[in-house]
């Protein structure tokens, strides 16, 4: 420790210190104490820089951990709001690199599961396929494994996803799951059709199954005035055999109904729009998180969403407008509890995060808001004056 706080003092400053979140969080992923969510666990984290370091040290150093969400250790993972004795946070660099020296050499590094962006496009029908093109990349936790879940969203319309993290550089071309095909992709396959190739021809050039191209050949509309053309029967060949009834038959094609995707992208957009406006503005009751699945079981269309969303534009716009990530949600449902706390002044923090709902391990603008809807702030609220004119009767 006396070294790394001589190093400390020849850097000159210590800056070093408090604007190091990002390697943080590289070396606490590295470690297993950062969930998908990019949550620390702040409670084994504890556990472990107490076990390493001995009561009886950080005692002596006054630097024990008293278990809540404003410890030191707590803080000094956080950004740099809350001032932090410099000596505990080289405990913490310390317990998680080595030294002081380590540290410096890596201060740097970012984290990220999927690796630093752009990300390559693996769409086979695309002229830029393997070229790192894609900067959307959406982070979600898998349900099975508990990892983090990368989807990945090119500009072609192309998108997959993959569990992560990648542990070599091999994994950045590994495809888990096709979740939308797009345009580029579609008009390759019908150009592929026109030329007159198999469906397995087909497959293996846009790097699919047979089946699937299968499938879009029969669901496109486009392709119905090519049938002829390129002999694609009304029926597919895996499904209908030959001697099969005329009327069982035509109830297999009655499947295959043109839709006007247009009318119901605008009808469905409406009813997604009245769905979110209703969630925001029900004070009564505790706020839901406004997610696809949320949306769709609200109206019924949940199938519909999650299996044509390259056939809804607008729907699909005005639902990513409306989306909440999890500190929006947490930071309305810290308001909504403030509004229902309105008799008590001033409003207790603890008191407003049982109230609200809302777990350790937050972010810090989730505790911004919990600063300016308790004793800080409550003189700001919309419901301030009658508060306040209660308190003084």
């Amino acid at each position: 420790m006396a070294q790394d706080v001589q190093l400390l003092l020849s850097v000159g400053h210590s800056l070093h210190l408090y604007n190091s979140r990002d390697s943080l969080l590289q070396k606490l992923s590295e470690q297993g104490y950062l969930t998908p969510a990019n949550r620390i666990r702040q409670r084994e984290l504890e556990m472990k820089l107490s076990s390493h370091y001995g009561k009886e040290m950080l005692e002596f150093l006054n630097c024990q951990t008293y278990g809540n969400d404003y410890s030191w250790l707590a803080v000094s993972t956080r950004k740099a709001r809350r001032a932090v004795h410099p000596l505990r946070r080289l405990l913490l660099i310390r317990f998680l690199f080595g030294s002081f020296s380590n540290f410096l050499e890596q201060r740097n590094t970012s984290h990220s599961p999927f690796g630093k962006g752009p990300w390559p496009c693996l769409n086979k029908a695309a002229d830029h396929y393997r070229k790192p093109c894609i900067r959307h990349l959406k982070i979600t936790r898998c349900s099975d494994t508990g990892g983090p879940v990368g989807t990945f969203s090119c500009s072609c319309g192309f998108c997959y996803s993959r569990r992560g993290p990648d542990h070599s550089s091999e994994d950045r071309y590994r495809i888990g799951r096709i979740k939308a095909f797009g345009p580029v992709w579609k008009n390759q396959l019908a150009a592929y059709i026109d030329k007159g190739l198999s469906y397995r021809a087909a497959a293996e050039k846009l790097g699919v199954d047979t089946n699937t191209v299968i499938k879009y050949a029969r669901l496109n509309p486009e392709y119905e005035s090519l049938s002829e053309e390129v002999n694609i029967p009304s029926a597919s060949p895996l499904t209908i055999k030959k001697g099969t009834s005329k009327k069982k038959r035509n109830a297999h094609n009655a499947r295959y109904i043109r839709v006007d995707w247009e009318k119901r992208d605008l009808e469905l957009s409406w009813e997604v729009e009245e769905a979110c406006n209703k969630m925001l503005s029900d004070r009564d009751r505790k706020p839901i998180r406004i997610t696809y699945a949320s949306i769709g079981k609200r109206i019924g269309k949940l199938a519909l969403i999650e299996k044509h969303k390259d056939k809804l534009p607008v729907t699909m716009a005005i639902l990513s407008n409306r989306l909440e990530t999890v500190d929006q949600f947490q930071i309305r449902r810290i308001g909504w509890a403030a509004e229902h706390m309105h008799d008590e002044f001033p409003i207790k923090r603890w008191k407003l995060i049982r109230k609200a709902g809302i777990r350790p391990g937050y972010s810090s603008a989730v505790s911004d808001a919990l600063d300016y809807y308790s004793d800080q702030g409550l003189h700001n609220l919309n419901f301030a004056d009658r508060v306040a004119t209660q308190w003084l009767q």
